[in-house]
């Protein structure tokens, strides 16, 4: 079974596991879980991103539930201090301004954070992030706003045999290729939602073999290599966003030490 056909299976409870579990994922385990799913499911996982809420969400909540999570546990206005830069003044004082409660506090911590490290602060971004999330499964703020999908989408479509272009909900092209016996075959191409080109390669029965390509969303090349029955493996090639090569062993889909 699938990544996406297992998350699926649970629906709306799914969906939204899924991507609480990605808010607090790191960007290039984000990145790679992302990619596996824009293959299998663009339409799904453009729902997906829809949904996915960063740090910056959690400043544009009104100053009220702002301040309920940060009042919401001892070490939270701490963890909450560690997610600024104290260069941006601008941005501290804006928020300072909206926590009438908690903002001699706010400032108060601020000045423990100037040595931390930009993991410690992406670290606490997802901690206050899950903390929202936290308090919005128990109704004591509103939180952030679901964008749900259609009941439908959970449900396998079915395909003819032949040329489809499956466009996402913008109607921007995400992929196209050929289907036999609802199974993507052959020479397929995939495309992000601003309609650059993700990822193109050959399938076999469903399973991506032989040599495939990726790229960035400004049209840099990722990585290239080969899968056998959709695990990666040989060596591969990838690339950095300053173009440097890596690269990489791998046997049955995990990377050999």
């Amino acid at each position: 079974m699938s990544m996406l056909e297992r998350i699926k299976k649970k629906r709306l409870v799914g969906f939204k596991e899924f991507v609480e579990s990605l808010e607090i994922s790191t960007r290039d385990k984000r990145s790679q879980i992302m990619m596996l799913g824009v293959l299998e499911d663009p339409i799904f996982m453009g729902w997906v991103m829809k949904n996915i809420k960063t740090f910056d969400d959690v400043l544009k909540l009104p100053g009220s539930e702002l301040e309920a999570v940060l009042l919401s546990h001892d070490q939270m206005i701490s963890q909450f201090a560690k997610c600024f830069d104290s260069s941006n003044t601008d941005l501290i004082k804006s928020v300072k301004s909206e926590l009438p409660r908690v903002g001699a506090k706010f400032e108060d911590e601020l000045t423990y954070t100037k040595d931390i490290s930009e993991q410690e602060r992406g670290a606490a971004k997802y901690f206050l992030v899950k903390s929202v999330r936290k308090l919005q499964a128990q109704d004591s703020i509103m939180g952030f706003r679901w964008d749900l999908p259609a009941n439908d989408i959970f449900f396998p479509k079915t395909y003819t045999d032949g040329y489809w272009m499956i466009e996402f909900d913008s109607k921007v092209l995400a992929a196209e290729g050929e289907m036999f016996k609802n199974k993507k075959i052959g020479p397929w191409k995939h495309y992000y939602d601003n309609g650059k080109l993700l990822g193109e390669g050959t399938y076999y029965d469903g399973f991506k073999v032989g040599s495939w390509s990726f790229y960035y969303a400004n049209g840099a090349l990722k990585s290239q290599g080969k899968y056998s029955m959709d695990s990666k493996a040989g060596v591969w090639k990838e690339y950095d966003r300053s173009g440097k090569i890596t690269e990489v062993e791998y046997k049955d889909g995990a990377k050999v030490a």
